[in-house]
Formats: structure tokens, sequence, C-alpha cells
């Protein structure tokens, strides 16, 4: 049996570029994986999948490790069968990948158990076709994303230090994507001036923006408020992760402690971080 760490990540800006033919959406975006992490064992079993993940409220076929399992064992011709344990630390539906994140580590994990080679290149080509989140996964650090957000460019990042902050209720992506669409037919407030106006000392010229802040913030005003009281704290840089729900804030050590002392303050769950 082995275990593998299937860890987070942050989107550091989202730009939703348009929809496309297909019904999915033209984004850029930059992501990072942090040494946040969901556990995953896999060893052989005599046959079929065996996925115990605990109460999570998804459905076996419907969980990315199970259809990550399922289409291995399809496209190798696996003729053994496979048992996969997961342990959740990542917030579900928090904009964090953990999700897209535990499906790429079951197809490392499998390719590993089951010896068989398999470039990364040909890896994540397999991962997309399980969600367009999980073949940067399969290598992690961080890039640049195009496209649905398969289209990958790796770089080197220096190390960023974030604190996370989970508001407790998840955001589906889907709706997100959805709620956008209809707010590019509609005025939608303007959650940045918003912000803006009560923080005075939000750094100007700072081009990076979550095209997705509009539509959530405007669902959710409890986010706005915990941004704009985080960018009070005085840290470089405040947004959401991906659709939501989760926010991180970048820091050094001395806004960390600000940020940390004012979270704890409002009885609030949050992670302290850095990039990996």
């Amino acid at each position: 049996m082995m275990t593998i760490k299937a860890w987070a990540k942050v989107n550091i800006g989202l730009k939703i570029l348009g929809k496309r033919d297909d019904g999915f959406h033209n984004i850029e975006t930059t992501l990072a994986t942090i040494n946040l992490c969901d556990l995953i064992t896999i060893d052989e079993a005599v046959s079929g999948i065996v996925l115990e993940a605990g109460n999570i409220g998804i459905k076996k076929e419907d969980n990315l490790c199970f259809r990550a399992a399922e289409l291995f064992i399809k496209r190798y011709g696996v003729t053994k069968g496979v048992k996969i344990g997961l342990v959740k630390n990542i917030p579900v539906g928090a904009g964090l990948g953990g999700g897209s994140s535990d499906a790429a580590a079951v197809l490392r994990g499998m390719a590993q158990l089951f010896n068989i080679y398999v470039e990364d290149k040909e890896l994540m080509a397999l991962a997309s076709e399980i969600g367009s989140d999980v073949p940067f996964f399969i290598k992690g650090g961080a890039a640049y994303a195009k496209g649905r957000g398969e289209e990958l460019s790796f770089f080197k990042l220096p190390q960023m230090k974030l604190v996370i902050f989970y508001p407790g209720y998840p955001i589906s992506t889907k709706w997100a994507y959805e709620e956008y669409d209809k707010m590019m037919l509609t005025p939608a407030p303007d959650v940045d001036s918003i912000s803006q106006d009560k923080k005075k000392k939000v750094r100007k010229g700072f081009a990076l923006e979550n095209h997705f802040e509009k539509v959530v913030f405007s669902r959710h005003p409890d986010l706005l408020d915990v941004k704009t009281n985080l960018l009070g704290t005085g840290v470089f840089f405040v947004s959401l992760s991906g659709s939501g729900s989760s926010l991180f804030a970048v820091v050094d050590e001395n806004t960390r402690a600000k940020v940390t002392k004012y979270l704890a303050g409002i009885g609030a769950m949050y992670f302290e971080v850095h990039t990996l």
C-alpha cells in the first residue's frame, strides 16, 4: 500500500475570456500548489474499485477518485482491482482543487502501483478527460493556464506565504459560471469599487483580478466583508481562489499575525500555508 499527498492549489488571478462552443469557458489563470493536502492510500484488490472516502456527501460513482481509477483501468487494461482510501483535509467546494488533485493522485499512484510507465504528458492527457484542473496536478508547482485550464505553461514561482479563509460553505463552479454568463447580460454591483471605498490602503495598479468575485460577492456579501477587512490589515493581495468559496491573503510575518488575529477573532476556519 502507498500513501500519496494530494496538494491543494490557489488561483492567482482568473480571467474568463468567453464561452466556448463546447459549453466550457476559455480562461486565463495562474495556478500554484500549496502545502495543504488530502491523503490518498492505494492498494491492490482482488477485483473492482473499492473506495473508502468517509461521509463527504458524494456518490462513489461521482467521486473523481473513482472516475480516475475507472479510466486508468480501462485505458491500460489493468486486470486487478484497486482499493482507494481518501482522507479529506481540503474543504469541498472551496476553489482549492481538492477533488481534481485527488484524481491526479490516483492516476499517478495507480501507474506506480501496477508498474506501468506513463510519461507525464500522456498522464496529463488522460487527466484532462476527468476535469479541466486535473492535468495541472499531475506535475503541480506553478503554471500559467489557458483554454479550459488544461493548456499549461509551468514555471518557477518564488515561495509565497498565504493565509486561506474558508467560510464554512461550498460554492458550485457550475453555478458560478452560469451566474457569470447572466451577469454579462445585466449590470452587476461594482464590488471592486465598494472594496476600495472601504479600504483606503488598497495597492493601486495591482492588475490581478478574479472575474468570479463580482458574481460570488453579490450572492455572498460576507465574503466581500472579509476581503475588505483582510485588506485593512495591510496585506499585499487578497483574492477569491477559483470560483470560491475560499479567500487567500498573501502575507509576510507582520501581516500574517494581523490576519490570523482577525480571523481567529471572528471564529473563522483558516489555514496558514505556503506555495510549493
